[in-house]
């Protein structure tokens, strides 16, 4: 099909894109938006599934797509602030550990990147596996909080190995969902 004189190639239209950029006051706006969408959709989907850590599928996906867009090395952190600001607005009640569950794997994720830049973008699943560690900080903030000041949390019921593997798992999995998403679009903007 060709394009009529004076329009646009839908193939030239969306290579003015910048899919990696620095930090500007419209990146900084589409870092807070993510962390907005990660409260959001986690206060949207509070169903009783029985399985700690299921969020981490949108909300490790939306933190790592923070972070493969801006070159920014506190990206993430960025996006995981958001979220702690904009929970208490949404209604979200984590206790007084909420804002740490929200920003630490943003820290761990951005550190991760800075201690293997050139490796996180040569092996697909570093991200990933970065960001399933990042993830997993929630479970581990709360065992080490019981340990220390004796406060008590449902998913810990069990024991602390069954809330550490899912965290793992589901951030793990939201990341390669993420890095998969942006591979593809990276690809067609090339092309």
């Amino acid at each position: 099909m060709s394009v009529a004189a004076g329009e646009s190639s839908p193939r030239k239209l969306f290579g003015v894109i910048d899919l990696v950029g620095p930090l500007t006051a419209g990146r900084a706006l589409f870092l807070a938006s993510l962390g907005v969408a990660m409260v959001l959709l986690e206060q949207a989907f509070r169903w009783p599934l029985q399985l700690p850590g299921h969020h981490g599928l949108e909300a490790m996906a939306l933190l790592v797509l923070g972070r493969l867009a801006c070159t920014n090395p506190w990206s993430a952190t960025l996006v995981g602030a958001s979220a702690a600001v904009a929970a208490p607005l949404a209604g979200a009640d984590h206790g007084v550990l909420m804002p740490l569950f929200y920003v630490l794997p943003g820290i761990v994720l951005d550190l991760g990147y800075r201690l293997w830049p050139q490796l996180v973008n040569r092996f697909l699943l570093l991200v990933p596996l970065l960001a399933a560690l990042a993830f997993s900080m929630k479970p581990v903030v709360r065992v080490l909080a019981h340990e220390l000041f004796g406060m008590q949390f449902g998913s810990l019921r069990a024991g602390p190995v069954y809330p550490i593997l899912t965290h793992l798992m589901f951030g793990f999995l939201g990341a390669l969902a993420a890095v998969l998403v942006w591979r593809v679009t990276e690809r067609r903007l090339r092309s």
